[in-house]
């Protein structure tokens, strides 16, 4: 299958169904491919056009998703299409539901250590067939290389890094070239979500486009990070006329 981009601030996004990135990414762990996912909103895109590191590590990913209809639309003012946004919490459900049934396994780094310890309750009572490799919370910064060794000894198939943008990635980025095999993502905050701590935007707030705007006006700390929004669209403006 030939990889179709779309272009927003330089940063290569993937055009693709959901359905068939999933055939892609299961025929990868069937032949245990290192592969590093990115999902990427409209606030991550604007960190990583003013963080040129930031940039370049993203840029070492297999695939960079679009994860925020900022980036759907951000592109259709570029004249460019996305055939599906693809959110990351939904990839890393599917994902997981790929493991459970391939009785394939997965590591979890990240997040609060009463968030890490209740999502793993929950993934043991939700996949019953999921080998759970390990754990490990996100106030480990794994300066001593803890971690690491961990997923380099015991080879998981899946590794979810939850400790939010741009930690999560640099961390991806300096233990890639010492594995084999495994898909690396960085998920944020979904472990927070997928734990049961936090709840998501209801179903018809997703289906309109709207889970970025139900997130703010429930999360108070989100309204200073939700200025990224206009922003972006300003600069993918900038962008047009420069063409």
């Amino acid at each position: 299958m030939e990889n179709k981009n779309v272009y927003i601030f330089k940063i290569p996004f993937l055009s693709i169904s959901k359905k068939e990135f999933l055939n892609l990414i299961t025929e990868r762990v069937r032949n245990d491919k290192k592969t590093y996912i990115v999902t990427a909103n409209a606030e991550i895109a604007i960190y990583a056009k003013d963080n040129s590191d930031y940039y370049n590590t993203i840029k070492k990913a297999d695939y960079i998703l679009p994860d925020g209809i900022g980036i759907v639309k951000g592109a259709k003012i570029l004249n460019q299409y996305v055939e599906e946004r693809i959110p990351g919490i939904e990839l890393m459900e599917n994902l997981l539901e790929i493991a459970d049934r391939n009785n394939q396994s997965v590591y979890f780094y990240g997040a609060k250590p009463e968030i890490i310890q209740d999502l793993i309750y929950k993934i043991k009572k939700d996949y019953n067939n999921i080998n759970i490799s390990g754990y490990s919370h996100g106030y480990n910064n794994d300066s001593d290389n803890e971690v690491t060794n961990e997923i380099i000894s015991l080879r998981p198939d899946y590794i979810f890094v939850a400790k939010g943008c741009p930690l999560q990635d640099e961390w991806i980025e300096k233990v890639l070239p010492k594995v084999d095999k495994g898909i690396f993502m960085g998920v944020g905050g979904s472990f927070d979500v997928l734990s049961g701590n936090v709840e998501r935007a209801p179903k018809i707030w997703r289906k309109l486009n709207l889970e970025w705007f139900y997130r703010i006006s429930t999360d108070s700390k989100r309204l200073k990070r939700s200025i990224a929004l206009p922003r972006f669209i300003i600069e993918v403006l900038k962008e047009k006329l420069l063409k």
